[in-house]
């Protein structure tokens, strides 16, 4: 015992400054795993049939509500801290025969995707990319308006943007919020049925679908008949949240576009 304690007594200083030594290094700390955030995928969907002229003022407003949801998907970047954030936002065309637009350039210029944006450019080049996002779409209104006779126009087909194109647009990552804002005047097929909305083999469980700016007649109650037929429709292709906007004063679809997603 006597021993033991000798031996603990000469070597304490020694020891005493190793631990020292050690703990003034600065050893690597190991990395830690950088957890992802949930992304938001906006799905801005434009009908482009004859709405644009016969209501008024039917362009601007809906470049109104498209910049409203740009401003608020940068307001989801800036809250990931730009490097986080995996959000995306794209303006697509419901398809519509005879439409004289080149679609696919259009949707390529309104597609934002921050995962393909290097972190360096991120913040940096934020005003740039919102600048090329209006101007954009200001030119696709410009050129969606080529005449004021609504005979012109062919309907949009909104049911067939569900089942050829939604699939593409949609992301199916388990961390994803997927939004659709539907700018319409009312009925989701073009043609004779109308009433008759086929089914659509793909799901969308994570799909929150905001129909806005549908504009049918008050007098035969066309309002309750329209909205029905897209409930039933959503009810059978499983939408489980879904919202309808009936066309009004443009500052309050504004306000409701904002509280829907601060809710989400």
């Amino acid at each position: 015992m006597k021993i033991l304690k000798q031996s603990i007594l000469k070597y304490t200083p020694l020891a005493i400054s190793i631990l020292l030594i050690m703990s003034s290094c600065n050893f690597p700390t190991p990395e830690k795993k950088r957890s992802l955030r949930e992304k938001h995928n906006y799905i801005v969907l434009l009908d482009l049939s004859d709405r644009l002229i016969v209501q008024s003022d039917q362009p601007e407003r809906d470049k109104k509500i498209i910049r409203q949801l740009y401003s608020l998907f940068e307001e989801k970047v800036k809250r990931e801290l730009y490097i986080k954030s995996r959000d995306e936002i794209k303006v697509v065309i419901a398809p519509q025969r005879g439409s004289r637009l080149d679609t696919e350039t259009f949707e390529d210029r309104l597609y934002v995707n921050m995962q393909n944006i290097k972190n360096i450019y991120r913040k940096g080049n934020e005003e740039e990319r919102r600048n090329d996002f209006h101007a954009n779409l200001d030119t696709l209104y410009r050129k969606a308006v080529f005449s004021r006779r609504p005979e012109n126009y062919y309907g949009a087909d909104i049911w067939k943007y569900f089942y050829e194109d939604l699939k593409v647009d949609y992301s199916r990552d388990t961390l994803t919020e997927n939004y659709l804002f539907i700018l319409t005047d009312g009925y989701p097929i073009v043609g004779k049925n109308q009433n008759k909305l086929r089914n659509i083999k793909e799901k969308f469980p994570s799909l929150h679908i905001v129909l806005l700016e549908a504009a049918p007649r008050d007098k035969d109650m066309e309002w309750d008949r329209i909205m029905g037929i897209w409930e039933d429709w959503f009810n059978k292709i499983s939408i489980k949240e879904y919202t309808l906007i009936k066309r009004g004063a443009i500052t309050k679809e504004l306000e409701q576009i904002k509280e829907i997603l601060a809710e989400n």
